[in-house]
């Protein structure tokens, strides 16, 4: 059966795609075949959408953006508000549907991709936490390495463990051409704080190309063999 991960971010510019897309790789590298799933995605130019394309692109599979998300918006607004605007509210049941069909894909991995921060509002009553799937993951935090970013490391792993979520590590990501001041200190603050173990550091590219991007990801701390 194929490990579950779901990725979330500190907020909605910590680098979920990016890092997701190194982690990909890096799997690939491992010999794992990994396939992406990104149910919720919000902003289309020319028909185009950049996360969804780096998907495909870091997982090496012969797919079609429509084959990796449900509920695909135009305007790069909040999903719920696009939601209405479009006429076409997010259901849980066809979350389960395409989340189903991945995990039937034969691959070792299904990465799983979340929009904006982990309290995603999906209506004006639910918010995606409360989609079922999700106690079933292995949830991985994207920590936006910026000011703020021990409260909202900190705020999100705790509330993660409190509501009886799985989060099983945390990357650091440099979200900027120069890492904040006192990178060192924040990272060690994190290793120190967080409830869940560091898995590894992601540098920022001025390019956006997560295949040629530094990172120090250790596949060990998520359970795979170096």
């Amino acid at each position: 059966m194929a490990r579950r991960f779901f990725i979330t971010g500190t907020d909605t510019d910590a680098g979920k795609t990016f890092c997701a897309c190194v982690l990909m790789r890096r799997l690939k590298e491992a010999g794992l075949k990994v396939r992406p799933y990104k149910p919720v995605v919000a902003g289309f130019e020319n028909g185009r959408n950049a996360d969804l394309e780096s998907h495909i692109r870091a997982s090496g599979l012969d797919l079609r953006p429509e084959d990796i998300t449900t509920f695909a918006y135009q305007e790069a607004i909040a999903p719920h508000i696009a939601a209405v605007h479009e006429n076409n509210p997010i259901d849980f049941g066809s979350l389960d549907r395409d989340l189903a069909k991945a995990e039937a894909s034969g691959a070792d991995v299904v990465i799983t991709e979340g929009a904006g921060g982990w309290y995603l509002p999906v209506s004006d009553t639910v918010l995606l936490p409360e989609w079922p799937a999700l106690k079933g993951m292995e949830i991985i935090i994207v920590v936006g390495m910026k000011l703020g970013c021990l409260n909202h490391a900190m705020m999100t792993a705790t509330l993660l463990k409190k509501e009886g979520f799985n989060p099983i590590g945390f990357i650091a990501n440099t979200t900027t051409p120069q890492k904040m001041p006192f990178y060192a200190e924040n990272l060690n603050t994190l290793k120190r704080i967080m409830p869940c173990p560091f898995i590894g550091e992601v540098s920022y590219r001025e390019d956006g190309d997560f295949m040629k991007a530094h990172d120090t990801l250790d596949l060990s701390a998520l359970g795979f063999c170096k």
